[in-house]
């Protein structure tokens, strides 16, 4: 079971205390606008991806919380797949504008390639939503390009966009940094 620091928050496991705070960042329509979370739409959804998914994967899923004042904020996730970590966040729209998506994220890239083994990492956002795109270059990734186009349930169509970074490229920029 991970658990982390960085200046402001504290990146935990999921826990049974943080069930009501996900829930309302899960039914939030602008917080979940582009992530796969949309398609939560009812209670027992919310509850079976509470129990199976947030609450059963403690190396990969973790929430945020801040350090001043002990508040869920928000979740951080990495979706594995053999070598790559594709990163997920969500952060109540009260913890918008404050950073924390980039201190949490430069905390967890250390972690996904030294612990978890992880070569290369992603992040994808919605072009609707640029703010995503530039927390990921503060983080240190580089922009890759569109990775697909989807439209979404109302019509609207949305290009995928990518982010990327290598554990080489991390590992020198660690050391530029030292």
């Amino acid at each position: 079971m991970a658990k982390f620091e960085t200046e402001r928050l504290v990146l935990r496991p999921v826990s049974p205390a943080d069930h009501d705070a996900l829930r309302t960042l899960v039914f939030d329509p602008q917080v979940v606008a582009y992530l796969r979370y949309r398609l939560l739409k009812t209670e027992a959804d919310f509850e079976q991806a509470f129990t199976d998914h947030f609450l059963a994967d403690a190396t990969t899923v973790f929430a945020l919380e801040t350090k001043a004042d002990h508040q869920f904020v928000g979740f951080y996730e990495f979706h594995v797949t053999e070598t790559t970590g594709i990163l997920t966040y969500a952060l109540l729209q009260s913890a918008w504008g404050h950073g924390y998506v980039a201190e949490a994220g430069r905390a967890l890239m250390g972690y996904a390639f030294n612990t978890l083994g992880l070569t290369h990492l992603e992040a994808h956002y919605a072009h609707l939503n640029p703010n995503s795109g530039r927390v990921m270059a503060k983080m240190g990734m580089r922009e890759a390009g569109e990775l697909h186009t989807k439209t979404l349930d109302n019509g609207q169509v949305v290009h995928v966009m990518k982010y990327v970074l290598d554990k080489g490229d991390w590992n020198r920029a660690q050391s530029q940094s030292a």
